[in-house]
This record gives structure tokens, sequence and C-alpha cells, in this order.
């Protein structure tokens, strides 16, 4: 490989071949700033560049144009003949990536329903042996520590060799730490922080904070000092492995020969013998592999993404409508409206209350709004909600800070009503206002996020003396690093998050303006196929919900329901049909998905002894028949629901005597309609 001075003299002299005229002063800066600057493999860039170059020339030494846009802003690519584009800018500051110390991470979004496909294809394509899951180590925090060392101290002395010791130095400790822990203020986010005496807000983060700054604790430790001396040994030691939830790595060697790994059961999966799968996973957390030279993919599954696809598919099955979603019209009046008046239930990103609160409070009317809106409403940032509705409504007057500074930082807040909404705004006033380069000014957020003092110093100091040397004075400038800059760039969203967000959102909210029966179905669909705790509660918000926007539900009916919930009919007064009309399924709480399917199978039936028969016992059993008649699909002939002791003491009966020859002349009411 040739030396950066080689590399820099090859480049001018085939430039200067190729152009009889050039703008050299540009070419010579930015070589010299490409041979300074670290790239992300720890090389200058100019040897990246180089390389790139050199595998555009063909035979005849001629570059074959690769790219039409120019992001870095080169002259030197433009001459080399590499882009086809004219530099419009400065020369590589908006390459944010070169900020970066380590490697990024890659995420991708997958459809809920197929992320474990992506998962196999990526086993399948590159090895078996070359792919891992990415291991978590959990450490022991403040209370979990304290629990274990007073079971281990046993301050009590309850422990004694025998059975009925155990069992009480069990219970004992149990109940002396949880009591210990119970005198800690309760904790609110990833911090445990009091406040002192003197009004001073302080970080708990071990037995020595908690005994200084909290009385009721410090009544333990002067009663068990035993517990501060050895609590102390335990804080941050491992205390259980885990998994990423969906971060791999992919190795161009086997991954055992860099890297301890073993097995990790795969979450709610099992092979066709009804065996538990497990998957590889390695033993170092993800800061060990990335120092290795391993870079961690996230195949995320978001179920919004099965939302959207079922609701598509949903649409070209009942109206032959064909959506394009990626090109949908970004200015719809019908789907604004129902951000403008809080009807957005299923619409990503804003199903909550407050955020519901939040869009309506902004009558969002365009794009900008809900990416403003989804990057605002979160911790921190929220409180700029209400200064961002009453400037966009004229309420209030747009400000910057200070009249000095407004120049410098217009052209970046405009758009949000002078707030600072995303982390790049952060950047760009930094760079517009202070000097800084945008890889210091991305620096500086990680400093911020992660409150390293020594360089929140250093650019503090940098910031100042950059605002003076643009006029502003030093006051002015220190008092909108404290009170603008900093608490901005702690939780400033990302804009590209905000942008993708938002667009998810508006796509959702589309559909359920223009479709919403559609909608509503496939995302009650995609809820009940869920593994999620309170699908059944959720379900039932939908449901209700439905039922607002002017839709009805069929009674349950054994013989017409099934897996999923399902449109039997569209609003249309010319046919008498005044509300659209859903079925439910028959996945109820609580019943086997063997059972639904055994159900299905058999459908229809004649009665409830015909159902008896004609279902297996091995999967329709006494407890799916308590969920159905819990759900209420047992009715007798005039429609009223059926006891479920009724439903299972028949049913039982039944079964009882088909396996003896079936009991005759059983008559049964109309159960199923």
């Amino acid at each position: 490989m040739a030396s950066s001075d080689e590399m820099k003299a090859e480049i001018i002299s085939y430039i200067a071949k190729k152009h009889n005229s050039y703008n050299s002063i540009a070419v010579e800066n930015e070589i010299d700033k490409m041979i300074s600057t670290e790239g992300l493999d720890g090389k200058p860039l100019i040897n990246k560049f180089y390389y790139i170059w050199k595998n555009t020339l063909d035979s005849n030494n001629n570059s074959i144009k690769i790219g039409k846009h120019n992001k870095i802003n080169s002259w030197t690519a433009y001459y080399l003949g590499i882009t086809t584009e004219i530099p419009n800018g400065e020369f590589l500051e908006k390459r944010r990536a070169f900020a970066r110390k380590g490697f990024p991470d890659i995420d991708s979004d997958f459809d809920y329903d197929h992320q474990h496909e992506m998962y196999q294809y990526v086993i399948d394509k590159y090895g078996r042996d070359y792919v891992g899951n990415i291991g978590t180590h959990g450490a022991l925090k403040l209370k979990s520590y304290i629990k274990r060392a007073v079971k281990a101290i046993d301050p009590q002395k309850f422990f004694a060799d025998t059975k009925e010791g155990k069992e009480r130095w069990q219970k004992e400790t149990r109940i002396l730490g949880d009591e210990i822990v119970e005198s800690l203020p309760k904790q609110f986010g990833a911090k445990l922080t009091v406040k002192s005496e003197d009004g001073k807000e302080h970080e708990i983060n071990n037995v020595k904070d908690a005994t200084e700054y909290i009385p009721n604790f410090r009544s333990y430790i002067k009663k068990y000092p035993d517990i501060l001396e050895h609590s102390e040994n335990l804080l941050g030691l491992v205390s259980q492995f885990g998994v990423h939830a969906a971060g791999i790595v992919i190795s161009s060697v086997p991954l055992c020969d860099i890297a301890p790994l073993r097995t990790s059961k795969i979450k709610d999966s099992v092979n066709a013998d009804g065996e538990i799968k497990y998957a590889l996973a390695t033993q170092f957390s993800n800061d060990d592999l990335e120092f290795m030279g391993l870079i961690k993919f996230d195949l995320l599954a978001l179920s919004t993404l099965s939302v959207i696809a079922r609701t598509i598919k949903l649409v070209k099955q009942n109206y032959d409508i064909d959506i394009d979603i990626e090109n949908i019209p970004l200015n719809d009046a019908k789907t604004f409206k129902l951000y403008q008046t809080g009807k957005l239930m299923g619409v990503f990103q804003c199903e909550s209350r407050g955020m519901q609160k939040t869009m309506m409070e902004m009558q969002a009317d365009s794009y900008n709004d809900i990416m403003a809106g989804i990057a605002l409403y979160r911790p921190g940032p929220m409180d700029s909600i209400a200064k961002y509705c009453a400037r966009k409504r004229g309420e209030e007057k747009v400000e910057y800070f200070h009249s000095s500074i407004e120049p410098f930082v217009k052209p970046y807040l405009k758009k949000t009503y002078g707030i600072a909404v995303y982390q790049e705004s952060i950047m760009q006033i930094c760079n517009s206002l202070a000097g800084f380069s945008i890889t210091d000014g991305y620096a500086m957020i990680k400093a911020v996020g992660k409150k390293i003092k020594s360089l929140l110093d250093k650019y503090r100091d940098q910031f100042v003396s950059g605002c003076q040397t643009n006029e502003v004075p030093k006051e002015i400038a220190e008092q909108y690093w404290d009170k603008f800059i900093t608490p901005f760039a702690s939780y400033g969203f990302n804009l590209a998050h905000s942008a993708c967000y938002g667009f998810l959102s508006y796509q959702t909210a589309y559909l359920k303006a223009h479709f919403p029966e559609e909608f509503m179905i496939s995302h009650m669909n995609v809820i009940l196929s869920s593994n999620k705790q309170d699908k059944y509660q959720k379900i039932a918000q939908f449901e209700k919900e439905c039922q607002n926007m002017g839709m009805e539900f069929l009674p349950k009916s054994i013989n017409k329901c099934g897996w999923d919930y399902s449109i039997v009919s569209h609003k249309d007064k010319s046919r008498g049909i005044l509300k659209s009309q859903i079925r439910y399924p028959l996945r109820c709480k609580g019943i086997s998905d063997k059972a639904v399917h055994d159900i299905i199978a058999n459908q229809p039936y004649e009665g409830f002894r015909d159902f008896a028969f004609k279902t297996t016992g091995n999967k329709v059993d006494i407890k799916a028949i308590e969920c159905l008649a819990e759900s209420g699909f047992f009715k007798d002939s005039k429609g009223k629901k059926i006891k479920k002791e009724d439903v299972i003491k028949d049913f039982s009966v039944l079964r009882n005597d088909m396996k003896k020859n079936a009991r005759k002349g059983y008559q049964s009411g109309d159960l199923f309609e």
C-alpha cells in the first residue's frame, strides 16, 4: 500500500492530466483533511478514498462514474470522475459517521410474522458456525445486591443446619432484605436520586451513597454494619446471563475461534417434535465483540409492519385495490383529520392518551408536525410541547434566545418554531454559532448523554470561545450552553428516527382513515397472535373502538367463527346494512391453538352432541370447553349464554358416554347460533 503522500501525489497528477484547469486549492485541502481524519477502521480516510478511486478505473485508466450523488461535497471525487455531481457545500462535514470511534449498529425492521425467517436466512447464507446471538450479562444493582448481602451475612443469625433452620433462614432473611430495600425511595427512570436536607439532588449508586443521604436506610446500616462492608463486594457482579432481544453478530471465521459460546433457548420456539429449539450465543457482550471487530446487527420485529401488510392484503381481497404504501400522498386531509381529532388508536407511536392529546393540541397538518410530535413526546422535551403548539398557532412569539444568536440558529430552528427538537439541530447550531465541526458536535452530544464531565468542560469552553468569535457576548454564550444546548443535547431525538417513525405513523393513520374495517381487523389479529401478557386487555380496547367507529360484532358462533377476526359485510345503506359487521375469532382467552384448529377442521356441527363427537378428545378438552363457555360461545335457543358449569357438565357426560357407546336420545337446544 502506498503512503499517504504517495497517494496524494498520484491523485493530483491524475487530475492535472485530465483537466486543464481545476480548483487545486480545494483538492489539496480535501486530500490533506482525508490524510488527517481517521476512518472507522482506524486508518486515514485517504486509504479508503484511494481504494475506491483505483477500483473505478477501466483498462484505459479512465474513471467509470459510479455515482451521481456527491454526499461528501468533494471536488477531488468530481475531478477524478467518481461522481457527476458538482459539490455544493463544505467537504466531508456532513458525514456524521466519521465521528464514531466504534462501529455503528445496523438495525433492520421486519414484519413480525417473518422475523424468524430473516434469522434463518442469515444462518443459511453465512453458516451456523459464523452467526450467533449476542450474549448479555445482568449485573447486580443496588437493591439486588443488598438482598444478596443480607441473605449471605444472615445478620440475625437465623441459619441452622436443620431443615427447619434453613426454611426459617430463607424466610426471615427475605423479609429483612425486603424491609431494608423498601426504606429506599421509589425509583423513577434509570437513576435513583434523592434530595438532601440542603435541597441538593444526589444520585444513589451504592450503599455508601444510600447511607449518607437516606436517613431510614442509614438506621438499618447502623443496626447491621456488616451489610455495608460486604455489599460493596457484590456491586456490579454478574448475576445472570441473557441474550440480546434482536442482536446478532456475523463473523468471517467460526465464532468459536474468537469468542466463547453457549447455547441459548429460543423464546417460544419448538421444533416439529415439540422439542425446545436452541441457538448459539456469545459469552462476550456487545462491547467486547465490537472491540474484536465484529458488528452488531439488529433483526428487529415490528408488529406495525405486520398490521400494514395484513391491511393491504385485506384491501386487495375486498376491493381489488393495490395500495403502494411507500408512495401514498403526504397531504391527505382525511389522514390529518385523525391526528387533529385524536382518534389514533392503532396509529403507530400515537396510541397513548398523552400522544393523542399532543396531536390534537398541535392540530397536526403536516408531516413535519408528526415528526416533531413524536420527537417531543418523551421525558425532557415534553415540557416544550405547549410552547411548540402556542407558537404554531401564533399565540406566542417565536424567539431565538438572544438577538446576537438568532442569525446563526434561525435557519435550523425555523421549522420547529425556535425549539430544538432533534439532535441534528444541536449539532448544526454548534457548527454555525461556535465553529464546531459536525464531528465535534456529535461527540459533544454523546458526552452530554453519558455525563462525562471532563469532556463537557472541554466542549463548554470550546463553545463559549467559538461564540465570542462570532461576537456573541461571553455571558450570553454561557447561558445558552447551560440553558439550551446541554439540556436539549441530553434528550434530543435523532432526526432520522423521527422521520422513519413519522412516516410509519402516517402510513397507519392513512390506512385507518381510508380502510377502517380492514385496518382494525388486521390490528386485532396481530395482537391476538402475539405473546404479550396484556393482549386480551388490548383486544377489548380495540373492540370498543370498533364499536365507536360504527362497526358491530355478530353473535359468537361455534359454526361460523374462524381463526381470526373477519369482516362479514361493509356498511351499505342501499342494501340495508347500516353498520359494518365483524365476526369474532374462536381464539379466546385460555384456549390452545390445537383446540381451535381442531374445531375449525370439523365445522359445521349439527348440535352439541355432534360437536362433542367430532372434535378430538386430547385437543378439545374440558379446559377448551371452559374457555369457550366463558367467552359466550354456548347459548340456549333464546340466545342466552349458558352457564359454564352446565356446559362442562353436559360435555363431560357426552364424552364419557361416547366412550361407552354414546348415549341415545340426547337433544340439545341450539347452542351455536
